[in-house]
Protein backbone atom coordinates (compact mmCIF):
# COMPACT_ATOMS: atom_id res chain seq x y z
CA UNK A 1 0.00 0.00 0.00
CA UNK A 2 1.29 3.33 -1.01
CA UNK A 3 1.13 6.16 1.26
CA UNK A 4 0.60 9.54 -0.55
CA UNK A 5 1.31 13.03 0.82
CA UNK A 6 1.32 16.79 -0.78
CA UNK A 7 4.42 18.59 -1.64
CA UNK A 8 5.66 21.91 -1.98
CA UNK A 9 5.17 22.27 -5.55
CA UNK A 10 6.35 21.89 -8.38
CA UNK A 11 7.13 18.69 -6.88
CA UNK A 12 3.53 15.83 -7.60
CA UNK A 13 2.52 13.74 -4.29
CA UNK A 14 5.48 12.23 -2.74
CA UNK A 15 5.14 8.30 -2.34
CA UNK A 16 5.92 5.97 0.42
CA UNK A 17 7.54 3.70 -1.25
CA UNK A 18 8.79 1.61 1.85
CA UNK A 19 6.03 -0.63 2.79
CA UNK A 20 6.44 -1.76 6.78
CA UNK A 21 6.79 0.08 9.92
CA UNK A 22 9.64 0.23 12.72
CA UNK A 23 9.41 1.38 15.80
CA UNK A 24 10.69 4.63 17.62
CA UNK A 25 14.22 5.30 17.29
CA UNK A 26 15.03 3.35 13.94
CA UNK A 27 16.06 4.49 11.05
CA UNK A 28 16.71 4.23 6.93
CA UNK A 29 19.56 5.86 5.75
CA UNK A 30 20.79 6.01 2.24
CA UNK A 31 18.15 5.94 -0.23
CA UNK A 32 18.61 6.45 -4.29
CA UNK A 33 16.87 6.89 -7.46
CA UNK A 34 17.84 6.63 -11.11
CA UNK A 35 15.14 6.85 -14.13
CA UNK A 36 15.85 5.71 -18.07
CA UNK A 37 12.40 5.98 -20.07
CA UNK A 38 9.43 4.00 -18.38
CA UNK A 39 12.03 2.49 -15.96
CA UNK A 40 12.53 3.87 -12.34
CA UNK A 41 14.50 2.68 -9.67
CA UNK A 42 14.50 3.59 -5.73
CA UNK A 43 16.53 1.86 -3.31
CA UNK A 44 17.23 2.38 0.53
CA UNK A 45 18.17 0.68 3.44
CA UNK A 46 16.14 -0.34 6.42
CA UNK A 47 18.26 -0.45 9.41
CA UNK A 48 16.62 -1.16 12.37
CA UNK A 49 18.65 -4.35 13.09
CA UNK A 50 15.46 -6.61 12.62
CA UNK A 51 15.19 -10.22 10.51
CA UNK A 52 13.98 -7.89 7.35
CA UNK A 53 16.84 -5.32 7.41
CA UNK A 54 19.07 -5.23 4.70
CA UNK A 55 18.47 -3.19 1.35
CA UNK A 56 15.52 -2.74 -0.99
CA UNK A 57 14.67 -2.07 -4.33
CA UNK A 58 11.45 -0.52 -5.48
CA UNK A 59 10.97 -1.03 -9.21
CA UNK A 60 8.58 0.91 -11.90
CA UNK A 61 8.07 0.39 -15.04
CA UNK A 62 5.14 3.33 -15.62
CA UNK A 63 7.61 6.10 -15.17
CA UNK A 64 7.40 6.33 -11.55
CA UNK A 65 3.60 6.30 -11.19
CA UNK A 66 3.43 3.30 -9.66
CA UNK A 67 5.52 0.72 -8.01
CA UNK A 68 5.64 -3.02 -7.92
CA UNK A 69 6.47 -4.79 -5.11
CA UNK A 70 10.06 -4.37 -3.18
CA UNK A 71 12.92 -7.07 -3.06
CA UNK A 72 15.54 -6.93 -0.97
CA UNK A 73 19.22 -8.04 -0.72
CA UNK A 74 20.11 -9.38 3.23
CA UNK A 75 22.64 -11.72 4.64
CA UNK A 76 21.94 -15.07 6.52
CA UNK A 77 24.63 -14.11 8.80
CA UNK A 78 23.69 -12.52 11.65
CA UNK A 79 27.26 -11.11 12.05
CA UNK A 80 26.75 -9.21 9.20
CA UNK A 81 25.01 -5.88 8.03
CA UNK A 82 23.93 -4.89 4.43
CA UNK A 83 24.48 -1.61 3.33
CA UNK A 84 24.78 1.65 0.96
CA UNK A 85 22.84 0.46 -1.72
CA UNK A 86 23.76 1.54 -5.20
CA UNK A 87 21.69 1.36 -8.18
CA UNK A 88 21.57 1.65 -12.09
CA UNK A 89 19.51 1.47 -15.62
CA UNK A 90 21.46 0.36 -18.81
CA UNK A 91 20.72 3.66 -20.65
CA UNK A 92 20.44 2.14 -23.93
CA UNK A 93 18.43 -1.01 -22.75
CA UNK A 94 16.22 -0.20 -19.27
CA UNK A 95 15.54 -4.07 -19.41
CA UNK A 96 19.12 -4.05 -17.78
CA UNK A 97 18.72 -3.25 -13.83
CA UNK A 98 21.81 -3.47 -11.46
CA UNK A 99 21.80 -3.17 -7.56
CA UNK A 100 24.91 -3.29 -5.70
CA UNK A 101 25.64 -2.60 -2.14
CA UNK A 102 27.85 -3.28 0.81
CA UNK A 103 28.13 -6.65 2.94
CA UNK A 104 29.98 -5.86 6.29
CA UNK A 105 30.76 -8.38 8.18
CA UNK A 106 32.66 -9.55 12.53
CA UNK A 107 31.92 -6.51 14.27
CA UNK A 108 35.45 -7.32 15.80
CA UNK A 109 37.52 -6.55 12.74
CA UNK A 110 35.05 -5.11 10.65
CA UNK A 111 36.00 -6.26 6.46
CA UNK A 112 33.36 -5.27 3.87
CA UNK A 113 32.81 -6.89 0.03
CA UNK A 114 30.38 -5.41 -2.23
CA UNK A 115 27.71 -7.27 -3.97
CA UNK A 116 26.96 -6.80 -7.68
CA UNK A 117 23.20 -8.39 -8.49
CA UNK A 118 22.07 -7.63 -12.11
CA UNK A 119 18.52 -8.76 -13.85
CA UNK A 120 17.63 -8.95 -17.54
CA UNK A 121 13.96 -9.34 -17.42
CA UNK A 122 12.58 -5.21 -17.78
CA UNK A 123 9.47 -5.88 -15.08
CA UNK A 124 10.48 -9.72 -14.57
CA UNK A 125 13.03 -8.32 -12.41
CA UNK A 126 10.32 -8.17 -9.68
CA UNK A 127 10.40 -11.25 -8.94
CA UNK A 128 13.77 -12.45 -7.28
CA UNK A 129 15.02 -15.55 -9.08
CA UNK A 130 15.75 -13.48 -12.03
CA UNK A 131 18.43 -11.65 -10.28
CA UNK A 132 22.08 -13.12 -10.07
CA UNK A 133 24.29 -12.01 -7.74
CA UNK A 134 28.40 -12.51 -7.11
CA UNK A 135 30.70 -10.33 -5.49
CA UNK A 136 32.44 -7.27 -7.26
CA UNK A 137 36.15 -7.29 -7.88
CA UNK A 138 38.31 -10.33 -7.10
CA UNK A 139 37.35 -12.68 -4.42
CA UNK A 140 40.25 -11.28 -1.95
CA UNK A 141 38.22 -13.90 1.01
CA UNK A 142 37.34 -10.92 3.29
CA UNK A 143 40.75 -9.59 3.28
CA UNK A 144 40.21 -5.72 3.32
CA UNK A 145 37.69 -2.93 4.17
CA UNK A 146 35.24 -1.43 1.34
CA UNK A 147 32.76 0.74 1.31
CA UNK A 148 30.55 3.15 -0.51
CA UNK A 149 29.94 1.73 -3.99
CA UNK A 150 28.64 3.81 -6.95
CA UNK A 151 28.06 2.84 -9.98
CA UNK A 152 27.59 4.07 -13.64
CA UNK A 153 25.86 2.09 -16.82
CA UNK A 154 27.06 3.92 -19.90
CA UNK A 155 25.31 1.19 -23.12
CA UNK A 156 26.87 -1.24 -24.82
CA UNK A 157 26.80 -3.61 -21.80
CA UNK A 158 29.27 -1.25 -20.07
CA UNK A 159 29.17 -0.63 -16.58
CA UNK A 160 31.55 1.72 -14.43
CA UNK A 161 31.98 1.12 -10.57
CA UNK A 162 33.93 2.60 -7.82
CA UNK A 163 33.93 2.51 -3.97
CA UNK A 164 36.57 2.74 -0.93
CA UNK A 165 38.70 0.01 0.10
CA UNK A 166 41.97 -0.31 2.69
CA UNK A 167 43.71 -2.68 -0.28
CA UNK A 168 46.47 0.00 -1.28
CA UNK A 169 47.66 0.41 2.32
CA UNK A 170 45.13 3.20 3.17
CA UNK A 171 41.61 4.31 2.53
CA UNK A 172 41.54 4.79 -1.60
CA UNK A 173 38.83 5.39 -4.17
CA UNK A 174 39.24 2.06 -6.41
CA UNK A 175 37.63 1.85 -10.37
CA UNK A 176 36.37 -1.18 -12.00
CA UNK A 177 35.00 -1.76 -15.62
CA UNK A 178 32.83 -4.63 -17.07
CA UNK A 179 31.75 -5.15 -20.61
CA UNK A 180 29.60 -7.85 -20.17
CA UNK A 181 26.58 -6.16 -17.88
CA UNK A 182 29.04 -6.97 -14.61
CA UNK A 183 29.75 -10.60 -15.06
CA UNK A 184 33.66 -9.69 -14.88
CA UNK A 185 35.09 -6.84 -13.81
CA UNK A 186 38.50 -5.36 -15.01
CA UNK A 187 40.33 -3.18 -12.03
CA UNK A 188 41.30 0.28 -13.84
CA UNK A 189 42.95 2.66 -11.28
CA UNK A 190 42.90 4.01 -7.88
CA UNK A 191 43.58 7.20 -6.05
CA UNK A 192 47.07 7.51 -4.66
CA UNK A 193 45.62 9.93 -1.63
CA UNK A 194 42.86 8.98 0.92
CA UNK A 195 39.58 9.02 -0.22
CA UNK A 196 36.40 7.91 0.78
CA UNK A 197 33.52 8.55 -1.76
CA UNK A 198 33.07 9.15 -5.35
CA UNK A 199 30.21 9.91 -7.57
CA UNK A 200 29.88 9.33 -11.13
CA UNK A 201 28.93 11.90 -13.45
CA UNK A 202 28.62 11.31 -17.68
CA UNK A 203 28.18 13.99 -20.32
CA UNK A 204 28.33 13.24 -23.94
CA UNK A 205 31.46 11.16 -24.20
CA UNK A 206 32.97 12.20 -21.23
CA UNK A 207 32.86 10.14 -17.79
CA UNK A 208 33.66 12.40 -15.04
CA UNK A 209 34.30 10.91 -11.16
CA UNK A 210 34.66 13.21 -8.37
CA UNK A 211 36.79 12.17 -4.93
CA UNK A 212 37.19 13.49 -1.68
CA UNK A 213 41.14 13.83 -0.60
CA UNK A 214 41.92 13.72 3.36
CA UNK A 215 45.76 14.00 2.62
CA UNK A 216 46.20 17.82 4.26
CA UNK A 217 42.98 16.55 7.14
CA UNK A 218 45.85 17.17 9.60
CA UNK A 219 45.83 20.15 8.42
CA UNK A 220 42.90 21.48 8.51
CA UNK A 221 42.50 21.08 4.65
CA UNK A 222 40.07 18.58 2.57
CA UNK A 223 39.78 18.67 -1.09
CA UNK A 224 37.38 17.33 -3.56
CA UNK A 225 37.87 17.88 -7.31
CA UNK A 226 37.43 15.20 -10.19
CA UNK A 227 38.72 12.71 -12.74
CA UNK A 228 37.73 12.37 -16.30
CA UNK A 229 37.84 9.72 -18.80
CA UNK A 230 37.69 9.90 -22.96
CA UNK A 231 37.50 6.27 -23.67
CA UNK A 232 34.33 5.04 -21.61
CA UNK A 233 35.82 4.60 -18.86
CA UNK A 234 39.15 2.29 -19.53
CA UNK A 235 41.57 5.14 -18.18
CA UNK A 236 41.17 8.55 -16.08
CA UNK A 237 42.87 11.70 -15.70
CA UNK A 238 43.04 14.53 -13.08
CA UNK A 239 41.15 17.60 -14.21
CA UNK A 240 40.58 19.57 -11.19
CA UNK A 241 39.79 20.45 -7.51
CA UNK A 242 39.66 23.14 -4.45
CA UNK A 243 40.75 22.53 -1.09
CA UNK A 244 39.48 24.31 1.71
CA UNK A 245 39.63 24.59 5.31
CA UNK A 246 37.48 23.64 8.11
CA UNK A 247 39.65 24.77 11.43
CA UNK A 248 39.46 22.81 14.80
CA UNK A 249 36.94 25.11 15.87
CA UNK A 250 34.63 23.78 13.24
CA UNK A 251 30.77 23.79 14.42
CA UNK A 252 29.87 21.03 11.95
CA UNK A 253 29.49 18.10 14.72
CA UNK A 254 31.24 15.05 13.06
CA UNK A 255 33.07 17.05 10.14
CA UNK A 256 35.60 14.88 9.03
CA UNK A 257 32.82 12.16 8.22
CA UNK A 258 32.94 11.23 4.22
CA UNK A 259 29.36 11.99 3.81
CA UNK A 260 29.32 15.03 6.22
CA UNK A 261 31.86 16.34 3.64
CA UNK A 262 30.39 15.17 0.62
CA UNK A 263 31.40 15.87 -2.98
CA UNK A 264 28.66 15.14 -5.30
CA UNK A 265 29.00 15.52 -9.09
CA UNK A 266 27.20 16.66 -12.35
CA UNK A 267 28.17 17.82 -15.73
CA UNK A 268 26.47 19.33 -18.95
CA UNK A 269 27.73 21.18 -21.82
CA UNK A 270 31.34 20.41 -21.08
CA UNK A 271 31.01 22.15 -17.44
CA UNK A 272 31.21 20.33 -14.21
CA UNK A 273 29.89 21.38 -10.87
CA UNK A 274 30.48 19.53 -7.31
CA UNK A 275 28.74 19.99 -4.42
CA UNK A 276 30.30 19.67 -0.35
CA UNK A 277 30.20 21.42 2.80
CA UNK A 278 32.48 23.75 4.04
CA UNK A 279 33.74 24.37 7.78
CA UNK A 280 30.79 26.77 8.22
CA UNK A 281 28.14 23.90 8.36
CA UNK A 282 27.00 25.30 4.54
CA UNK A 283 26.95 23.87 1.05
CA UNK A 284 28.82 25.26 -1.50
CA UNK A 285 29.65 24.25 -5.06
CA UNK A 286 32.57 24.11 -6.67
CA UNK A 287 32.36 24.70 -10.22
CA UNK A 288 34.67 23.73 -13.68
CA UNK A 289 33.49 26.14 -17.14
CA UNK A 290 35.85 23.62 -19.12
CA UNK A 291 39.57 24.66 -18.39
CA UNK A 292 42.25 25.21 -15.58
CA UNK A 293 42.93 22.86 -12.54
CA UNK A 294 41.12 24.76 -10.22
CA UNK A 295 37.30 24.95 -9.17
CA UNK A 296 35.28 27.97 -8.44
CA UNK A 297 33.12 28.07 -5.05
CA UNK A 298 30.19 29.50 -4.16
CA UNK A 299 27.56 29.14 -1.22
CA UNK A 300 24.07 27.03 -2.74
CA UNK A 301 21.82 29.37 0.07
CA UNK A 302 23.45 31.54 2.19
CA UNK A 303 20.69 32.53 4.05
CA UNK A 304 17.56 30.20 4.72
CA UNK A 305 17.59 26.34 4.31
CA UNK A 306 18.67 25.30 7.65
CA UNK A 307 21.05 26.61 10.32
CA UNK A 308 23.30 23.77 9.21
CA UNK A 309 23.43 21.62 5.74
CA UNK A 310 24.44 18.81 4.71
CA UNK A 311 24.39 16.18 1.99
CA UNK A 312 24.32 18.44 -1.06
CA UNK A 313 23.21 16.70 -4.16
CA UNK A 314 23.19 17.96 -7.37
CA UNK A 315 21.49 17.56 -11.09
CA UNK A 316 22.08 19.99 -14.48
CA UNK A 317 20.55 20.68 -17.67
CA UNK A 318 22.31 23.08 -19.58
CA UNK A 319 23.34 25.84 -17.66
CA UNK A 320 21.29 25.42 -14.30
CA UNK A 321 22.25 23.06 -12.17
CA UNK A 322 19.36 22.27 -9.36
CA UNK A 323 20.90 21.46 -6.12
CA UNK A 324 19.14 19.48 -3.15
CA UNK A 325 20.32 19.41 0.60
CA UNK A 326 19.23 18.74 4.03
CA UNK A 327 18.71 21.43 6.34
CA UNK A 328 18.93 21.63 10.29
CA UNK A 329 15.56 23.49 11.73
CA UNK A 330 15.91 22.86 15.27
CA UNK A 331 16.83 20.60 18.01
CA UNK A 332 14.70 17.72 18.87
CA UNK A 333 15.02 15.09 21.44
CA UNK A 334 17.34 11.93 22.13
CA UNK A 335 16.75 8.41 20.83
CA UNK A 336 19.41 6.88 23.32
CA UNK A 337 21.68 6.94 22.02
CA UNK A 338 21.61 8.73 19.00
CA UNK A 339 20.67 12.93 19.47
CA UNK A 340 18.80 13.95 17.13
CA UNK A 341 17.72 17.80 15.39
CA UNK A 342 14.77 18.40 13.15
CA UNK A 343 15.95 18.80 9.45
CA UNK A 344 13.94 19.19 6.24
CA UNK A 345 14.87 18.53 2.57
CA UNK A 346 15.43 21.67 0.23
CA UNK A 347 15.91 22.69 -3.45
CA UNK A 348 17.24 25.79 -5.21
CA UNK A 349 18.40 26.38 -8.99
CA UNK A 350 21.02 28.73 -10.42
CA UNK A 351 20.44 29.91 -13.82
CA UNK A 352 24.78 30.41 -14.17
CA UNK A 353 26.09 27.49 -13.32
CA UNK A 354 26.44 28.00 -9.54
CA UNK A 355 27.72 31.63 -9.37
CA UNK A 356 24.20 32.53 -7.71
CA UNK A 357 20.71 30.23 -6.93
CA UNK A 358 17.37 30.94 -6.29
CA UNK A 359 15.38 31.12 -2.65
CA UNK A 360 15.29 27.71 -1.05
CA UNK A 361 12.33 25.89 -1.47
CA UNK A 362 11.16 22.38 0.01
CA UNK A 363 11.21 19.23 -1.33
CA UNK A 364 9.89 17.22 1.81
CA UNK A 365 6.22 18.02 2.78
CA UNK A 366 7.46 16.82 6.59
CA UNK A 367 10.15 17.50 9.08
CA UNK A 368 12.48 14.83 9.59
CA UNK A 369 14.17 14.49 12.89
CA UNK A 370 17.16 12.17 12.20
CA UNK A 371 20.55 11.18 13.64
CA UNK A 372 23.12 13.72 14.23
CA UNK A 373 25.96 11.83 15.48
CA UNK A 374 26.41 9.90 13.31
CA UNK A 375 25.10 12.41 10.69
CA UNK A 376 22.77 11.26 9.60
CA UNK A 377 21.79 9.62 5.64
CA UNK A 378 25.13 9.56 3.43
CA UNK A 379 22.86 10.38 0.14
CA UNK A 380 19.79 11.33 -1.36
CA UNK A 381 18.26 10.41 -4.58
CA UNK A 382 18.46 13.59 -7.05
CA UNK A 383 18.84 13.04 -10.87
CA UNK A 384 17.14 14.93 -14.15
CA UNK A 385 16.23 12.47 -17.21
CA UNK A 386 13.48 13.83 -20.07
CA UNK A 387 13.38 17.31 -18.56
CA UNK A 388 12.11 15.87 -15.46
CA UNK A 389 13.12 16.10 -11.79
CA UNK A 390 13.03 12.64 -9.46
CA UNK A 391 14.18 12.31 -6.00
CA UNK A 392 13.91 10.03 -2.73
CA UNK A 393 14.46 10.53 1.31
CA UNK A 394 14.10 8.89 4.33
CA UNK A 395 12.59 9.76 7.07
CA UNK A 396 16.00 8.80 9.44
CA UNK A 397 13.90 9.16 12.75
CA UNK A 398 9.85 9.90 13.51
CA UNK A 399 8.07 8.81 16.28
CA UNK A 400 4.44 7.89 14.06
CA UNK A 401 6.75 7.66 10.68
CA UNK A 402 9.76 6.15 11.99
CA UNK A 403 11.96 4.80 8.64
CA UNK A 404 9.63 5.91 5.57
CA UNK A 405 10.97 6.30 2.26
CA UNK A 406 9.31 8.69 -0.24
CA UNK A 407 9.63 9.49 -3.80
CA UNK A 408 8.37 11.88 -6.10
CA UNK A 409 9.04 13.67 -9.01
CA UNK A 410 8.28 17.20 -10.57
CA UNK A 411 4.89 17.29 -12.85
CA UNK A 412 6.04 19.07 -15.61
CA UNK A 413 8.87 18.71 -18.21
CA UNK A 414 9.63 22.36 -19.03
CA UNK A 415 12.80 23.61 -16.54
CA UNK A 416 12.24 27.04 -17.46
CA UNK A 417 8.58 26.57 -15.58
CA UNK A 418 10.39 24.65 -12.53
CA UNK A 419 12.42 27.50 -12.13
CA UNK A 420 9.00 29.85 -12.14
CA UNK A 421 7.50 27.80 -9.79
CA UNK A 422 10.52 27.44 -7.10
CA UNK A 423 10.56 31.31 -7.79
CA UNK A 424 6.72 31.16 -6.54
CA UNK A 425 5.50 32.68 -9.53
CA UNK A 426 2.25 31.10 -11.14
CA UNK A 427 2.78 28.83 -13.89
CA UNK A 428 -0.64 30.25 -15.35
CA UNK A 429 -2.11 33.55 -15.44
CA UNK A 430 -6.14 34.17 -15.48
CA UNK A 431 -7.85 37.16 -17.31
CA UNK A 432 -11.46 38.23 -17.35
CA UNK A 433 -14.50 39.17 -19.96
CA UNK A 434 -17.84 39.44 -19.68
CA UNK A 435 -19.04 35.67 -18.53
CA UNK A 436 -15.92 34.99 -19.45
CA UNK A 437 -12.53 33.65 -17.98
CA UNK A 438 -9.40 33.13 -20.10
CA UNK A 439 -6.66 31.22 -18.93
CA UNK A 440 -3.33 30.83 -20.24
CA UNK A 441 -1.26 27.85 -18.47
CA UNK A 442 2.50 26.64 -19.12
CA UNK A 443 1.07 23.04 -17.29
CA UNK A 444 -2.15 21.24 -16.97
CA UNK A 445 -5.00 22.67 -14.72
CA UNK A 446 -7.99 21.66 -13.14
CA UNK A 447 -11.07 23.73 -12.47
CA UNK A 448 -13.45 22.99 -9.32
CA UNK A 449 -16.61 24.32 -8.22
CA UNK A 450 -16.98 26.14 -5.07
CA UNK A 451 -17.69 22.65 -3.23
CA UNK A 452 -14.79 20.88 -4.23
CA UNK A 453 -16.16 19.40 -6.95
CA UNK A 454 -13.93 18.48 -10.16
CA UNK A 455 -15.27 20.31 -13.02
CA UNK A 456 -12.75 19.19 -16.15
CA UNK A 457 -9.56 19.51 -16.19
CA UNK A 458 -7.10 20.79 -19.25
CA UNK A 459 -3.68 20.36 -20.76
CA UNK A 460 -1.12 23.24 -20.92
CA UNK A 461 -2.13 25.95 -23.48
CA UNK A 462 -4.92 29.40 -23.69
CA UNK A 463 -8.54 28.65 -23.28
CA UNK A 464 -11.45 30.93 -23.04
CA UNK A 465 -13.63 28.92 -20.64
CA UNK A 466 -17.70 29.96 -20.93
CA UNK A 467 -18.89 29.28 -16.88
CA UNK A 468 -22.21 29.98 -14.77
CA UNK A 469 -22.01 32.95 -12.68
CA UNK A 470 -20.48 31.56 -9.74
CA UNK A 471 -17.36 31.26 -7.36
CA UNK A 472 -14.94 28.24 -8.73
CA UNK A 473 -10.97 27.25 -7.92
CA UNK A 474 -7.63 26.59 -10.06
CA UNK A 475 -5.60 24.71 -9.23
CA UNK A 476 -2.50 23.42 -10.42
CA UNK A 477 1.28 22.24 -9.46
CA UNK A 478 -0.13 22.91 -5.56
CA UNK A 479 -0.92 26.53 -6.64
CA UNK A 480 -4.96 27.70 -5.82
CA UNK A 481 -6.43 30.51 -6.72
CA UNK A 482 -10.66 31.99 -7.10
CA UNK A 483 -12.36 32.71 -10.08
CA UNK A 484 -15.73 34.74 -9.57
CA UNK A 485 -17.89 34.80 -12.35
CA UNK A 486 -20.64 37.73 -11.96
Amino acid sequence: MLLFLVLDSPFGSEIKVSNYSMSSCMQNTETDVKKVGNTVLVTWIRGDGSQYAGNYLAMSFDGGNTFAGNIRYTSPNSNCWIGDPAIAIQPDNPNILFFAGMIYCNPNNTKGEVYFCRCASGSGCTTASNWSCSTLGPNDNWAYFKDKPWLLAIGNNTILANFTTDKFGGYNLVIYKSTDNGNTWTQVGYTNWPSTVGYWAKDGSNIYMSYNDFSQSNNGIIYVGFLRSTNSGSSFQFIAETGFSFGSNTTCPNYQRPAKIHDHITASNGKVAISYVDGNCKARVAVWTGSGSTLKTYPIASSGGGTQQILPMLASSGDKIFAQWQGRISSYSSCSPFTLGTWATYWAISNNWGQSFSAPSRVSSLDHPFSENPMGHDYNGWVIDNGQIYTSWANDYRDGNTGDTYYSYTSTTTLSVLEEIINKEKPYSIKYQTNKVIISSKVPFTIYRANGEKLISYKEGNYQLNLKSGIYFIKSNNFEDKIIIR
